[in-house]
């Protein structure tokens, strides 16, 4: 991998695209100061990602955008991309060139492009992490940034050595996995949290959903019993009813019998009266009829001219008909014979069109096989170009390898070499040890008697803590029994309302006209009043069935809802027109007005509109309330009559004095209770919702308190924690400092041990080193037989491929000509179908012509056979006119006879009239007695729907047969006392605890799911850290050898180290550089000259570089310091990367010499820069 080339547009003062070549070996860049050789540096740092503007010398990012001078206008947009070549595959992307593009525009938008797709800086970031060539890593070194490398912190000398170690992924990966182990906590934490409430809920509404379903159980089996007693109940009365019929038919058969004879009676009568009324008639239409013959023998006469004028019209219409017949058959042919030439040129059409299809099918077939064929080739060559690069891949990889271990192999040369001159060192470190271990043990007994005053005070807090806590929890208890009992009211509250919006309780012809939103209808009776408390049992008692009767603006608006529900089979229902019912509340005396247990009439108690005064007058004016059933019989018997007594327990008094009283099984089954319910459940929440608020408040203020309490403890608590960690470091510094004294008597023992192990490792690297090339060559070999093959697969993908081509262009071809056939057979059809229907329009109008002809024809005949007919009928006529005289004298002596015989039947017809009525008397009694049944049966029927919703026919269904009604009644006595012992009951607490306990089990199963997900990803973690910790210390020691080597080589001699300050944890420690030029002994390195200190960060850059190569290393005068001898020494040194590709910004001419490629940047005009090159060794002119 190496860098191509550099192209910049608008960057700072590049205004103009400028383009750089990179080139194998060295590449200086020179010019004057101010001319723009730093913009390079920086437009390479800017591209692969730099975000601060202090690093690219300024201070806004936006500066890096061409401001303009005074003759050029200021750009819109920076724009700088790197190509790079990735043949060696490594970079983490498949293709040979990569090109990374950042572009920045003025609004402060930027882009980011890798080979002209989108992408994020993350991905660029992740593309270049560990080659060494990042903005934070080793390969960029900006103006005057050298000499910082040796001046840093310990710990900020990091970055260079973790970026050359290779770790920095494997850190970004540990940081993103600790962040989402630290997500997962905070999630486990909200999970167990959740759970904990759950858990304080889940019992209670396990026994509220047990109690709600014993409740059912019960409800169920009341319905079932009530509903067999009730069709017991039916049965009885329709046997009654039964009876009854029978008495009717009997009654009615004896009327039937007496109604014959009266019939037959009234049907001579009638007779008689009839032929009596018959003779009149003939007497007065033979009257008539003589006048008309009279007038007609008078018409007959002018009638015989008229008929001849008509001939001759009827003539001359027949003969145009004809001519209208013969030119539509003509025309009929000639459309015939032009359909027929139509239905010929469709058939060939049609045969046309299939061949055409044909040949498509056939072109498509061809056409998938050669793309198949040349699809295959094209796989086959890109399992070969795969299986090259991996070989060519290998081959680099193990001679990189062989390489490395030359390199180990050197480096363990020189670590031998040092661990020699380290053994002097050792004795030293071990005098000062006894002296340090007794100022320890001092300062150790003090703090331990502080940490015993620290942890006193620490069980006072923690105990005033949990007595703040015991408070807050029995605050928590009380507030979770409070929002238990609000959501039960609540779900009671919205069961009831739910009830009501549906209109439960109600027929089905009630909830049908409100839910289907008819014009006109006001509303149901029950919600068109405002009931007082206490007095609702009493108001929905007194109007019964009433209660749902429908309120509507007009008689037409009632028309319309019951043709709707006759219409709909919805069933009945009463309407109360507003504009037409008329009523007057009952007159009371004063004795009962003024008596004791007197509430008023039931119209008066109850609040409603006014302009519904006369509905509630009409279904309460003659209903009067009282306290007790004694105050309505003893009032009952003072009033007048047709007023009712209702007591407010709903106990009824009727004016003829029958007594109805019982009690409904619940109060949702009273629709008035119902709205009461609502209301008081509506209050209850409320004033549970202000108790829960006051009770969140004490428990908030017990929680401050904890938590004061809390932060105080946690301030000792870290005193504390001081106190031991400075006991703890005051041992460890003091078992350390005994330790140097031990580990001063075994070093001379563990540095032969190393000595021989470095023996022993130098061995087995060189059989490495020549097993690695061998196996290089071999690799490279076969990559060169998979290229060749490559190129034979190669041409012959390129012949498939044309013959695909060729093989698409025809089917196009056969596809056009085969919607030119279709498109031609559709006209044709089209056009046939216009003619056909042409001709059967001539047909009809030819078949209509005929039939007037005809018309013409048969009335001719009739006026040729009517006129020798007309004299005829003129001497018939005289000869009737006639008889019709004598006909008149006989009609009138039979009607004298018919009058006589008409007086006697009359009188037998009143006597059969008398018998008959007394039958119907009795026929009537008997009707009303079976009326009275049918009532009683329907007010059981409609007891079926109103306390259990189900129709007759639906409660046939659930009859028993082996039912026992006296055991049932028991039972259901039984059940109706169980069922108020169990009080309130929540229906809806069954699917509430189903659905608690379904997201019970639901957040445990989140939970643990949580828990392995962090229990991975503390796995990630501490593998990361391992994987970080080993390969930082294996690169750390090898460029500690490089360093001392590099070290010696540019100052010749002298002596040069890099130590951790905590070789306990290496992943924290800072790196300390211990440099000692020849003949100088210093104890500090910022004590070093300025040219030191840049020759000792060129070494340890170059040590770097060594141990980890990177592509491509950018020096931004980083030789300005250094005389010309050591800029001579540096420049030398840089052929020893011959991998490397190095461009160097420099103004020093022996710098220059040892470039290999020169770039020059000038200024011709004012702020812009422009870029020359010069390949050394190339010819050219001055």
């Amino acid at each position: 991998m190496y860098f191509k080339r550099l192209e910049m547009h608008g960057f700072k003062s590049f205004a103009e695209p400028a383009v750089i070549e990179f080139h194998e070996g060295v590449t200086c860049i020179v010019g004057p100061n101010g001319s723009g050789k730093s913009n390079i540096s920086d437009a390479i740092r800017w591209v692969l990602g730099e975000q601060s503007p202090k690093m690219l010398r300024g201070g806004k990012m936006e500066e890096v955008i061409f401001s303009g001078t005074a003759s050029r206008k200021s750009r819109g947009m920076a724009e700088v991309t790197l190509v790079i070549d990735n043949t060696a595959g490594i970079l983490p992307i498949d293709y040979n060139e990569v090109a990374i593009t950042r572009r920045m525009y003025r609004s402060g938008e930027s882009e980011y492009l890798i080979n002209n797709n989108q992408c994020r800086l993350k991905d660029i970031r992740e593309l270049i992490m560990d080659t060494g060539i990042g903005v934070e890593g080793y390969s960029i070194i900006g103006q005057g940034r050298i000499a910082d490398i040796v001046s840093s912190k310990p710990e900020s000398r990091r970055e260079i050595f973790e970026e050359a170690a290779g770790v920095v992924m494997y850190k970004s990966k540990k940081a993103e996995s600790e962040r989402k182990l630290a997500s997962a906590s905070a999630n486990l934490e909200r999970v167990n949290d959740i759970i904990a409430e759950i858990e304080g809920r889940i019992d209670g509404l396990r026994e509220d959903s047990e109690k709600a379903k014993e409740y059912l159980g019960l409800r169920d089996r009341f319905r079932e019993l009530e509903i067999n007693i009730t069709l017991r109940n039916i049965e009885k009365l329709e046997k009654a009813d039964n009876e009854a019929r029978e008495d009717i038919d009997r009654t009615g058969a004896e009327i039937e019998k007496l109604a014959a004879e009266k019939a037959k009676l009234d049907a001579e009568v009638n007779t008689s009266r009839q032929k009596n009324e018959d003779l009149d008639r003939l007497g007065s239409q033979a009257r008539d009829r003589l006048l008309a013959a009279v007038e007609e023998i008078s018409d007959l006469t002018g009638k015989s001219r008229l008929d001849n004028e008509r001939m001759g019209a009827l003539e001359k219409d027949s003969k145009r008909v004809t001519e209208e017949i013969s030119e539509l058959m003509d025309r009929s042919g000639r459309e015939e014979a032009s359909a027929d030439e139509l239905r010929t040129r469709h058939q060939q059409a049609l045969s046309a069109l299939r061949e055409t299809e044909e040949s498509l099918r056939k072109k498509a077939e061809a056409q998938a096989a050669a793309s198949s064929a040349a699809a295959k080739i094209a796989d086959d060559i890109d399992e070969n170009r795969n299986s090259m690069y991996a070989l060519y891949n290998r081959g680099s990889a193990k001679r990189s390898e062989a390489a490395s271990m030359e390199s180990y192999r050197d480096s363990l040369t020189k670590r031998k070499e040092q661990i020699a001159e380290e053994q002097a060192g050792f004795e030293e470190s071990g005098k000062t040890g006894a002296e340090t271990v007794r100022e320890f043990d001092e300062k150790i007994n003090d703090l331990d008697l502080k940490a015993k005053d620290i942890a006193d005070e620490l069980d006072l807090l923690r105990k005033q803590t949990e007595e703040a806590e015991k408070a807050a929890s029995e605050a928590d208890r009380q507030l979770s029994h409070i929002r238990l009992q609000e959501s039960r009211d609540t779900a009671r509250m919205k069961t009831i309302e739910e009830m009501e919006h549906n209109y439960e309780g109600y027929s089905s012809a009630v909830r049908f006209i409100m839910k289907s939103g008819m014009k006109g209808i006001e509303g149901v009776a029950a919600d068109l009043m405002r009931v007082p408390a206490g007095l609702e049992t009493a108001i929905e008692t007194a109007m019964g069935a009433s209660i749902q009767n429908i309120v509507c603006g007009t008689d037409e608006d009632a028309k319309s809802a019951i043709r709707s529900l006759k219409e709909n089979r919805a069933g009945r229902l009463t309407f109360l027109p507003v504009g037409s019912i008329r009523a007057s509340a009952a007159v009371l005396s004063d004795s009962v007005r003024n008596a004791a247990g007197f509430k008023g009439l039931a119209c008066d108690l109850i609040e409603y509109e006014d302009r519904y005064r006369g509905i509630f007058t009409y279904l309460l004016g003659r209903v009067a309330v009282v306290n007790t059933m004694e105050d309505a019989i003893s009032l009952s018997k003072k009033s007048g009559a047709g007023i009712r007594f209702v007591t407010t327990d709903g106990e009824v008094v009727n004016a003829g004095g029958a007594i109805t009283g019982g009690r409904y099984r619940n109060n949702t089954a009273n629709l008035l209770e119902r709205k009461k319910e609502i209301r008081k459940l509506s209050q209850r929440i409320e004033e549970l919702k202000a108790e829960s608020l006051r009770v969140a408040n004490d428990a908030g203020e017990y929680r401050a308190k904890c938590e004061k309490t809390r932060t105080l403890i946690r301030e000792k608590e870290e005193e504390d924690n001081l106190c031991r960690l400075s006991i703890h470091e005051l041992k460890v510094k003091r078992d350390a400092a005994a330790e140097m004294v031990r580990e001063s008597q075994n070093n001379a023992a563990r540095q032969q041990e190393r000595m021989e192990a470095i023996e022993n490792d130098l061995k087995k690297a060189g059989e490495m080193a020549l097993s690695l090339s061998k196996e290089a060559e071999e690799l490279d070999r076969e990559a060169e037989e998979a290229k060749a093959a490559a190129e034979t697969m190669m041409e012959r993908y390129e012949l498939a491929r044309a013959e695909a081509d060729r093989a698409s262009e025809d089917v196009t071809a056969a596809r056009i000509e085969k919607n030119k056939k279709e498109n031609e057979s559709e006209s044709i059809l089209s056009l046939l179908k216009r003619v056909e229907e042409s001709i059967e329009n001539i047909a009809l109008r030819v078949s209509d012509k005929k039939k007037e002809l005809a018309s013409f024809e048969e009335e001719k005949n009739r006026l040729l056979a009517g006129a020798g007919d007309l004299e005829e009928s003129i001497r018939a006529k005289t000869e009737e006119k006639d008889d019709l005289t004598a006909y008149i004298s006989q009609v009138t002596e039979e009607k004298t006879a018919l009058s006589a015989l008409c007086d006697k039947m009359e009188r037998e017809q009143e006597t059969l009239r008398q018998q008959l009525n007394t039958l119907q008397d009795q026929k009537y009694r008997q009707e009303i007695r079976k009326a009275k049944n049918e009532t009683q049966l329907d007010t059981l029927k409609e007891r079926l729907w109103e306390d259990f919703e189900v129709t007759y026919l639906q409660a046939l269904d659930m009859k028993k047969e082996d039912f026992v009604m006296s055991s049932a009644q028991k039972e259901s006595r039984a059940i109706r006392d169980r069922i108020r012992e169990l009080g309130d009951v929540n229906v809806g607490s069954i699917k509430e605890y189903e659905q608690v306990s379904e997201r019970y089990m639901f957040l445990s199963r989140q939970r643990e799911d949580i828990t392995g997900a962090m229990e991975q990803l503390s796995v990630i973690v501490n593998d990361m850290e391992k994987t970080i910790r080993t390969r930082f210390k294996e690169n750390f020691d090898q460029v500690v050898v490089n360093f001392e080597d590099i070290f010696r080589r540019l100052f010749g001699g002298g002596h040069a180290e890099l130590r951790l300050d905590n070789d306990d944890d290496p992943l924290t420690a800072g790196i300390e550089i211990i440099a000692q030029p020849p003949g100088k002994k210093l104890q500090n390195i910022n004590l070093m000259s300025g040219g030191e200190k840049t020759m000792t960060a060129i070494a340890l850059m170059f040590a770097v570089l060594k141990t980890r190569p990177t592509p491509f290393c950018i020096l931004d005068e980083v030789e300005a310091a250094l005389d010309d001898n050591n800029i001579d020494r540096f420049g030398k040194y840089l052929r020893n990367f011959k991998d490397i590709q190095f461009a160097i910004i420099t103004h020093q001419k022996a710098t220059m010499e040892h470039a290999d490629v020169l770039y020059g940047v000038t200024m011709p005009e004012q702020g812009i820069s422009r870029v020359l090159s010069l390949r050394l060794g190339d010819d050219f002119e001055l």
